[in-house]
């Protein structure tokens, strides 16, 4: 059985690539595509019907499209992208649009009363506004965000970034990290604890995600549950600020105006291993990816280690997390198409380190 759609499928007369695909508990699974080819590719959400799901598939399942811009369950999305462009789109849970006019800004599009959800995120996220830019809400209802754009590049990209800028952002962020949990005032109450224990029921939720696309499913399991136990014993000292999401794609840099974060709504209070985890699990799988240089990697893990020196955060503990968060990716990307490959030998390694 297809149950994944393959990296390329067809809908509307048309090839689309799979972008993202979603967990879900029964087909159909929800997915974000591109059109194959062009400039500026047309970004589409949708819902993917495995092979032998319905009648109506050629052999490898079949792929439907919501129409551009529309969501049923997302209400405000269709009048907020009649001005802009929608850049991310899950089906049914939320998108990203982004609108030019006097500045550049992303509207935050969910379903309706779940605005309210953002907002207190941002709220409890106040420890790192000041360390980092981060951005600033110019609008909200019960069912979208508007935020004004960050300045500068994004750390995913590290082609952008020259050798030396490359180490000097990275160097700012993690000063900036340092600041946060070293002067984090006073926060919310009511401020939610990630803890090892919810590290790993979120590991554990993810392994049973992923059980219909993996052929190394009781594998997986031995490996988390080995993961598990590395958290329990890990020591994790107080806890701090975090993001709880923390990688590569949500930060930003620029020479002029220094760090920024992005999509800080997740925020919490967690152990200090666990965005630096998060920041160098991210670091090894870009590089095995091949999205980043060997020596770009290199570079950004030895600037956590340092900081984690610096924090008092012990190597076994952070590399617990980092174990954790790997495994995790692999689960997380095991739903990619392009990407399956690599999750797939990425699962491998990490039961072989366990055995080692």
């Amino acid at each position: 059985m297809h149950y994944l759609p393959p990296e390329t499928a067809q809908a509307e007369g048309r090839s689309w690539l799979v972008e993202r695909v979603w967990p879900a508990d029964s087909a159909p699974l929800p997915v974000e595509v591109r059109a194959a080819g062009g400039d500026d590719p047309e970004l589409r959400a949708g819902w993917f019907h495995p092979a032998g799901e319905d009648a109506g598939d050629s052999g490898e399942g079949r792929l439907e499209l919501l129409p551009t811009g529309e969501d049923p369950k997302l209400k405000a999305l269709a009048e907020t992208a009649a001005d802009g462009v929608v850049v991310s789109h899950r089906p049914a849970k939320r998108a990203v649009v982004r609108r030019e006019g006097t500045g550049t800004q992303f509207i935050k599009v969910v379903r309706p009363g779940r605005a309210a959800g953002i907002l207190e995120g941002i709220r409890r996220a106040q420890a790192f506004d000041g360390p980092f830019r981060t951005p600033r809400v110019l609008a909200s209802d019960d069912s979208t965000v508007t935020f004004e754009a960050l300045r500068g590049t994004s750390l995913h990209e590290a082609h952008r970034f020259s050798a030396q800028d490359w180490e000097v952002a990275w160097a700012q962020v993690l000063q900036a990290w340092e600041t946060t949990i070293q002067h984090p005032g006073e926060l919310p109450e009511g401020t939610p604890v990630h803890d090892a224990d919810a590290e790993i029921a979120v590991l554990r939720q993810w392994a049973r995600n992923v059980q219909p696309v993996i052929e190394d499913f009781e594998l997986l399991v031995d490996a988390v549950e080995s993961a598990a136990h590395l958290l329990e014993d890990a020591s994790t000292g107080k806890v701090v600020p975090a993001h709880r999401d923390l990688h590569d794609k949500q930060l930003m840099w620029s020479p002029d105006h220094g760090p920024g974060i992005l999509d800080v709504d997740t925020a919490c209070l967690a152990p200090p291993a666990l965005d630096l985890a998060n920041l160098r699990a991210h670091a090894h799988w870009r590089a095995q990816q091949g999205v980043w240089t060997q020596e770009q990697s290199a570079a950004v893990v030895r600037a956590i280690n340092d900081t984690a020196y610096r924090a008092g955060v012990p190597q076994d503990t952070l590399a617990a997390y980092e174990h954790a968060t790997l495994l995790r990716l692999g689960c997380v990307y095991a739903f990619r198409p392009r990407c399956a490959a690599h999750a797939a030998s990425l699962r491998a390694s990490l039961r072989s380190s366990l055995r080692g």
